[in-house]
């Protein structure tokens, strides 16, 4: 007859599993800098910590950036915010990842919002999914904000990726200053930060 397996090991398998869901829900360290994996939403970024960093996404100059920047009134979830290294007020590069599985926000997934420009739509492929891709921003007050948005439902998920570059008019200060890299190269190091992305399949 085989032993019967104790009661306290049972529930120290349980903890540890219930901690191991739990920290591959939260940026974990790897080779090339860390990873953020959130297994209820099938969803993982590798990312290079040189390049960019966690950060809260807080409130800005044009208010709060919301889990999509476009439609931030529909029901979702931010699930993370990676800012690129060197961004200060006057420039600073982020990417926003947010999600839903609210049944207005999947029905309006791809279809895009406000500050949007319609000339801007398209469609393409990341991660091995269709996402459909559009441009917007807005600008104010020697304030500007513009973001390149990608959306795509998978697995009863609305997935909503913003890469953002934002900031201010350095001619206001003085002396003038010097933003602390062009948006040329914001666009670039954003955009290589999408490489990391996985969904499940």
């Amino acid at each position: 007859m085989k032993p019967a397996i104790s009661l306290t090991v049972i529930i120290v398998m349980s903890i540890l599993t219930g901690c191991d869901k739990a920290a591959r829900s939260s940026p974990q360290e790897s080779s090339t800098g860390k990873v953020f994996d959130s297994e209820e939403y099938g969803v993982s970024l590798a990312y290079d910590t040189d390049q960019a960093h966690l950060t809260d996404p807080g409130n800005g100059y044009f208010g709060t950036a919301g889990w999509r920047l476009d439609r931030p009134d529909d029901k979702g979830q931010t699930l993370l915010t990676l800012r690129l290294t060197g961004s200060d007020e006057i420039r600073a590069g982020e990417l926003h990842l947010g999600v839903s599985r609210a049944p207005q926000a999947l029905a309006a997934c791809t279809r895009p919002g406000d500050n949007v420009r319609p000339a801007s739509i398209d469609s393409t492929s990341l991660a091995n999914i269709a996402f459909t891709t559009f441009d917007g921003g807005d600008a104010a007050m020697n304030h500007y904000q513009h973001f390149r948005a990608w959306r795509a439902v998978h697995n009863g998920t609305c997935y909503a990726i913003d890469l953002v570059v934002q900031g201010s008019n350095p001619q206001v200060y003085d002396p003038p200053r010097q933003p602390p890299f062009s948006q040329d190269d914001a666009w670039q190091r954003l955009t290589a930060l999408l490489q990391g992305l996985t969904l499940a399949p």
